[in-house]
């Protein structure tokens, strides 16, 4: 039974609800420590959600866009990067070019996350928004990051 009966949830509040969603459910239970790592606040004027590896931060407009199995994908997203501590393992690839390495990364990440169970049984959603292709499927993180820039550079014509 939901207490949240008669009334709507905050972004704020549905985002502590989203955390002990995920934490409860028996198929990322064991990512609990890495969810309660650093600082989760929903701002203004930020488009979508991210992560500086250890604090998160949620867009209002977006989160608001959301229904809740989408907000804990979309959880469960950031939480992956900070467990990759993607912004250290990859810190090479971000000097090369930030949005390309973050790009791959969420490739990545968003496959991971819709090869689960609990999206296959509707618990998470990919919200329309994010990065999905099935061209990267059984890449690493450099690997798409390598087509990534190869499909934004042009190719050299008549030389």
């Amino acid at each position: 039974m939901s207490l949240a009966i008669g009334r709507v949830l905050t972004a704020e509040q549905r985002l502590y609800k989203a955390t002990a969603d995920i934490i409860g459910h028996d198929d990322f239970v064991a990512l609990a420590s890495v969810l309660m790592i650093g600082s989760k606040k929903i701002v203004d004027g930020l488009p979508t959600a991210c992560t500086n590896g250890r604090d998160e931060l949620y867009g209002r407009e977006f989160v608001d866009s959301l229904n809740d199995a989408e907000f804990r994908f979309l959880v469960l997203h950031e939480c992956y990067h900070k467990m990759y501590q993607h912004l250290i393992t990859w810190k090479h690839l971000h000097d090369i070019n930030h949005g390309l390495a973050n790009a791959a990364c969420d490739y990545v990440i968003n496959l991971q996350l819709t090869d689960t169970e609990a999206h296959k049984r509707g618990d998470i959603t990919m919200p329309k928004k994010m990065l999905l292709d099935q061209q990267f499927r059984g890449m690493n993180v450099v690997q798409v990051f390598k087509a990534l820039q190869q499909q934004a550079t042009p190719a050299n014509e008549g030389t």
